[in-house]
């Protein structure tokens, strides 16, 4: 059977995980956490301030934690080697259930990422944080929500304190002086409501509705921009829009397999934009490409960065 141009892309993005593969090494991966604890110490004093604020337990990675938990090094290994074997077994199997196993190498992927840079008490998480209602056959209505805890909400930490300005992030890191403070978020995507409808969720443009809106109502001058990625908003922003698609896709194969079978077939106009989405959240993960906003794109230049010693937080040009 002659394969579609989406599943020969999902193949082509296999070699998106050459960069990450040395990573699965213990030793090089202890030695890419020692090179950013170095680079990231001018910027500790940040992650104290975001904690005091929200109320989060989110603490800097130091080399004196590391040698105490040897054992965080060979997690997030594991965690890397299984959002890589998760990958390419979901690029093998059916449609039917694809989602489901791309959907937890993205899960284990975002762990990976969390705990690479930062710690939290306790020490993991006990749920992903996020929770899909209404499985109704009018799939806009359908409902995705944020908990109060998880690993979704550590994930927003994570790229808050790296310096990124998310919709998902209650507070954007900003420059006061020469010194980065944290202020809320106006255009806070959970402001109103921790919940958001499907037809929400695929409508939102994270440049036209966040990105141009913040800049055009409240400036820009104090933002800060994360030099290693492309762009210190959209990307981010998009690449966690994508992560609830992926998850409300999984969601949808397991528990309502009929109903997800409808969507692939692209039944009707809903279904039919909601399969496109899931296929373009796979692309948001995984696909390299000149300028890709994805996510293992994004983080590979950071990481790539880091292995110069270099981390750099400036004010948007």
């Amino acid at each position: 059977m002659k394969k579609s141009l989406f599943h020969s892309a999902v193949e082509a993005s296999q070699k998106s995980w050459f960069f990450f593969e040395p990573f699965t090494l213990t030793s090089t991966y202890k030695n890419f956490q020692k090179q950013f604890i170095t680079a990231y110490s001018k910027y500790d004093y940040t992650v104290e301030r975001y904690r005091k604020l929200t109320g989060r337990s989110i603490y800097p990675i130091t080399t004196e934690y590391l040698e105490e938990h040897p054992e965080v090094a060979e997690e997030n290994v594991a965690l890397l080697k299984n959002a890589i074997e998760l990958w390419r077994s979901a690029a093998q199997t059916t449609d039917a259930i694809a989602p489901i196993l791309f959907h937890y190498s993205w899960h284990c992927f975002n762990s990976f990422f969390a705990y690479t840079f930062f710690r939290w008490e306790p020490q993991h998480s006990n749920s992903h944080g996020l929770c899909v209602q209404n499985f109704t056959d009018n799939i806009a209505e359908i409902k995705i929500n944020v908990l109060k805890d998880g690993l979704f909400h550590r994930l927003v930490d994570a790229w808050t304190c790296i310096g990124t300005s998310s919709a998902f992030s209650a507070y954007l890191p900003f420059f006061d002086g020469n010194n980065i403070e944290f202020t809320p978020n106006q255009l806070y995507l959970f402001q109103k409501s921790n919940c958001l409808t499907l037809s929400q969720l695929l409508n939102f443009n994270p440049v036209e509705d966040y990105e141009n809106k913040y800049w055009k109502t409240y400036g820009r001058e104090k933002l800060l921009q994360n030099t290693s990625l492309s762009n210190s908003m959209n990307a981010p922003t998009r690449i966690l829009e994508n992560y609830l698609t992926l998850f409300i896709a999984s969601s949808i194969s397991r528990y309502r397999p009929i109903l997800w079978s409808s969507i692939l077939l692209g039944n009707t106009d809903d279904k039919a934009a909601f399969s496109m989405a899931y296929r373009d959240s796979l692309m948001m993960y995984a696909y390299f490409d000149v300028d890709s906003l994805s996510f293992l794109n994004q983080l590979s230049s950071l990481m790539k960065d880091l292995l110069k010693g270099k981390f750099e937080l400036k004010k948007l040009p």
